[in-house]
Parts: C-alpha cells; structure tokens; sequence
C-alpha cells in the first residue's frame, strides 16, 4: 500500500509460480474506487514458493515511485535478483483531507495527503479553484473557497490532464 493509503501495490503472475515463461507484474489501483490505475510488467517473475499473493518480495519507497522486487527467472531460489523499478510518475490519487468541515465563507486551511500531486496541479472545492501549495508529490496545502453549505466534491487535476475527482469529501457549514 502507498504510505498515504491511496493506492494499494498488488502483485500478480501470468501463470502458475516457477512454471516457465510466466512472467511477473504489479497492479497498481486506487485504494477508494479499487479502480486499476497502472500494470507494470517486471522482466522476470516474481520469487515465491506459493504464488503471487503470497510471500515477502515487494516494496516500495516513502512516495510509492520505486518498487522493489524479489524476482527469478523460473521462480527457484537459485536464480533470484532483485528488480528495481522507477515510475515516472506515481497515479494521481485522494488519501486524506485533514479537516473534512470548512467554512461556507471559505478561508479555511486544509491539509490534503495523497499520491501522484506534481507541480501546478489544481484543487477544486465544490467546482470552485482553491489557492494551492504543493508541499511535496503527498502533500497540498489548500485554502478553500466560497462555497454553498453542504456536502462538496473535491476534484485534483494534475497539469497532464489526470484528475481524480471524490464526492462528499468536504462539508461546509
């Protein structure tokens, strides 16, 4: 799992463990919608003795942008390696708002924690823009805007297009 809880890493095999030409790969998908976001193929299996579920041989980094991976060539011990693999960019993704209640008057400050932010990346709260301060590619800090009382939708869209968009994450009263 991505260490704001935004993503969930699942490995998987292209067939039985240690049988030949299966190759290894991880899913990456949203851990709100279960939506896959990314499928990494790795060059080699993935090492386990169970199947691909099961066993100590996949991590990630403190951004979720490097996996490492205990892999082998037929899935014996004897042919192990571990296979690094770096994202060019982690899938864009909500963990945590760290006040779900705002002020319908805006003003209010709010700390959001996910995955995948990057530089010029626009917050919407309630479909309107919000003053944003990318802290770090897990970290935004907001303002948020004038917005109607009740229930808002909290909308992230990165400068490439990606956007993840979450229904009833912010009340305003």
């Amino acid at each position: 799992m991505h260490p704001t809880g935004t993503l969930i890493y699942q490995p998987f095999l292209t067939g039985a463990a240690g049988a030949p030409n299966v190759r290894g790969g991880v899913d990456i998908s949203d851990a709100r919608s279960g939506q896959l976001r990314m499928r990494i193929f790795l060059p080699q299996q993935l090492m386990t003795d169970v199947d691909a579920l099961h066993g100590d041989f996949l991590t990630i980094d403190e951004n979720g942008q490097r996996l490492f991976a205990i892999t082998s060539l037929d899935g014996s011990p004897q042919k192990a390696a571990l296979t690094v693999v770096q994202l060019a960019s982690v899938p864009l993704a909500l963990g945590s708002v760290s006040s779900p209640t705002i002020s319908a008057a805006g003003g209010t400050t709010l700390t959001i924690r996910g995955s995948g932010f990057q530089a010029g990346i626009k917050v919407a709260i309630g479909g309107k823009p919000t003053m944003t301060t990318l802290l770090d590619m897990n970290t935004l800090i907001v303002v948020s805007p004038v917005v109607p009382a009740g229930t808002q939708q909290l909308t992230l869209t990165n400068l490439n297009g990606e956007t993840v968009t979450v229904d009833a994450v912010v009340i305003a009263n």
